[in-house]
């Protein structure tokens, strides 16, 4: 090998810089040259440096390595023209400059090559980074406020669809339209024009196109009302999720004689049922007598939500009544009801549980806070007066909380929120609720505020977070317990007379001490009727306290709250011509 001779001392880094410009940057022919005039062969065939004294100090020097002739490949043939040499790039390693400022001149040099680069060229334009999005399904106004600060919090886009818009006929809060929920932090919103039937497959083909062309990547969809539960999954899959619940039992959950089936075959006591499919309602005895029934029975639409369309009917008149105003005519859903669906009148009183689904928590399905439902029965249909949290860690509701979870794996819900309800009877030797039989299930988040009064009481408890983990697949953050620290109540402020309304009072309920929250659902000039559904009351009003002083404020804004109605003017006939 060939060795050339340092003109520096060996720790000396200006010499080695030097001499590896000169290496890289000096012609073949002058290297042979100098080698020739400094070295002497050894009879070996090892090139020596010279004996001549006046040489010695070369032999403390560092020796260089010949980079042009072992190194071709990094260097290339443009190093051997000597016109070419300064005006070659010179490799340098570890970002350094191989010249020194008392070194050789460096302006016809200059680095391409090194592993640290303060500002690296960009041969070509990076993809643009994804921005992550959610779909939220026919949301309400409150609950979509706090899942939009919720998906902030997780660098998420928010887009919302609604199926069905709202012709302006609707309570604003609770069926909002597309400038509504714009206003309220929604980024976008698709709906399909008015008055045209929801496609599922065709709003899937936008989604997919909206996320190709914003370069969006969809994590999550989520249902924010029981019409959305079936088609919600549906959504997701068509946009190639996997966190979706089980598609195969879709129908399971929004279908309630579907949801009975398979909640049965998973081994759990469901009511005695039958489908009436005449719309005569002549199918009643039938199937009365098939399931050896007695009156009342309860007649209703199998597709329903907010207690729409359902009947408790103490004879037999009343059921064909029910079923024929079912069968063959438009549901709640605003989708044609091919049967209905009669049932065994459950006794007992009636909750609603409400779970989180997860493979991240300990048990896939967790209850998170138990609701006692407080109803009257008012023109065949059971009306509520006020529900109340209970607290689902008190062993009273053990039956509850593994039968509610029972059921929901039952019907598939495997990620986001659950609301089940049930009839359950008290048993006074065990002091604990037994005995408990589903009325539905649905995979969404529960109405009424039910999640923010949770939030509000359960220390530690973020339903509205723990909803976009699940459905995007994040892990849930469990709080350590779901036992509330304080009471919470929902009343129902009903009228007791029906017409338009001129005057109201005892509307002003933040008198009340425990007052958190309340929604006016009619004005004066709107018309009101006697509450039946959910919709029909004239207001909500939520407490959070102390259980006596809630339920004593519960108490007295139902009292205290009064209406003057006056009789609707009935249109003229036309005459006949």
């Amino acid at each position: 090998m060939t060795l050339f001779p340092s003109k520096t001392p060996f720790n000396n880094d200006v010499g080695r810089n030097q001499r590896l410009a000169e290496a890289v940057l000096a012609p073949q022919a002058v290297v042979e040259d100098a080698t020739s005039n400094l070295f002497r062969d050894d009879p070996c065939g090892i090139h020596l440096a010279p004996n001549n004294p006046s040489d010695n100090d070369l032999s403390h020097e560092e020796a260089s390595v010949d980079l042009a002739n072992h190194h071709e490949a990094l260097i290339g043939d443009e190093f051997r023209n000597p016109k070419n040499i300064t005006k070659q790039p010179t490799l340098a390693t570890l970002g350094e400059d191989p010249f020194t400022n008392d070194g050789e001149e460096i302006e016809h040099h200059r680095i391409v090559a090194t592993e640290i680069v303060k500002d690296p060229l960009q041969f070509e334009p990076p993809d643009n980074i994804l921005q992550n999005a959610i779909v939220l399904i026919d949301p309400r106004i409150p609950d979509c406020i706090h899942l939009i600060e919720a998906s902030k919090r997780r660098g998420l886009m928010v887009m919302a669809v609604l199926p069905k818009p709202n012709d302006g006929t609707k309570h604003v809060s609770y069926y909002p339209t597309a400038e509504a929920l714009l206003e309220a932090g929604i980024r976008q919103v698709y709906e399909p024009p008015m008055g045209t039937k929801f496609d599922i497959v065709e709003c899937a083909s936008n989604l997919k196109t909206i996320e190709s062309q914003q370069n969006l990547r969809f994590l999550g969809v989520l249902p924010c009302r029981e019409a959305a539960v079936d088609f919600s999954d549906i959504l997701g899959a068509l946009l190639g999720l996997a966190v979706v619940n089980d598609l195969g039992l879709a129908s399971a959950r929004r279908d309630k004689g579907l949801m009975k089936v398979a909640v049965a075959n998973a081994g759990l006591r469901v009511a005695k049922y039958a489908r009436l499919t005449q719309g005569d309602g002549r199918d009643v005895v039938a199937a009365v007598e098939g399931l050896e029934l007695e009156y009342p029975v309860v007649v209703k639409t199998p597709r329903g939500m907010g207690t729409q369309d359902v009947f408790i009917c103490n004879t037999e008149e009343e059921a064909v009544a029910a079923a024929s105003k079912i069968v063959r005519n438009v549901g709640p859903d605003g989708r044609k009801t091919q049967y209905a669906l009669l049932e065994e009148f459950l006794g007992g009183e009636e909750f609603a549980v409400n779970l989180v689904a997860s493979p991240t928590t300990p048990r896939g399905v967790q209850v998170t806070d138990i609701w006692m439902y407080h109803k009257v029965n008012t023109d065949g249909t059971m009306v509520n007066t006020y529900q109340e949290m209970m607290d689902s860690n008190d062993k009273a509701y053990a039956s509850l909380v593994k039968y509610a979870e029972g059921v929901c794996r039952a019907v598939g819900i495997k990620y986001g929120m659950a609301h089940c309800e049930l009839k359950v009877k008290f048993d006074e030797r065990k002091k604990a609720w037994v005995d408990p039989v589903m009325i539905e299930v649905a995979g969404r988040l529960a109405g009424g505020r039910k999640a923010i009064m949770a939030e509000a009481t359960i220390p530690g408890w973020h339903p509205f977070d723990a909803m976009v983990d699940a459905h995007c697949g994040f892990p849930v953050r469990m709080p350590p317990s779901f036992r509330p620290a304080k009471k919470a109540i929902q009343a129902y402020i009903a009228s007791d007379k029906s017409g338009v309304l001129t005057a109201m009072e005892g509307d002003d309920f933040e008198r009340l001490p425990t007052h958190h929250a309340h929604s006016m659902l009619r004005k004066v000039g709107d018309r009101i009727v006697r509450a039946r559904e959910l919709m029909s009351f004239a207001a909500y009003v939520w407490f959070i306290g102390d259980a006596d002083d809630v339920k004593r404020d519960a108490l007295r804004a139902r009292v205290e709250f009064q209406v003057e109605v006056e009789d609707e003017p009935i249109p003229p006939a036309n005459k006949k011509q």
